[in-house]
C-alpha cells in the first residue's frame, strides 16, 4: 500500500477515537437540560419514547 493511504487511514482512526458520542442518551444528570422559566422539560420513560428522543421541551406561557 502507498504510505499516504496508510497515513490517511491512521489519521481517520485517531480522529474517530477523539470524537464524542452524538446520541440522545444521557448517562449523567449534569448533561440533561433542565426546565427554566420559559421551557418545561419532560423526561419520558423508555416505554413512552418516540424513537431515540428521551425528553421534550415545551414552551411555558
Amino acid at each position: 500500500m502507498k504510505p499516504s493511504i496508510l497515513i490517511l487511514m491512521a489519521l481517520a482512526f485517531v480522529l474517530s477515537g477523539c470524537a464524542t458520542r452524538n446520541d440522545n442518551g444521557c448517562d449523567n444528570v449534569t448533561c440533561r437540560p433542565l426546565s427554566d422559566s420559559h421551557h418545561l422539560t419532560i423526561w419520558w420513560p423508555n416505554d413512552m419514547r418516540n424513537g431515540v428522543q428521551d425528553y421534550t421541551q415545551m414552551p411555558v406561557r
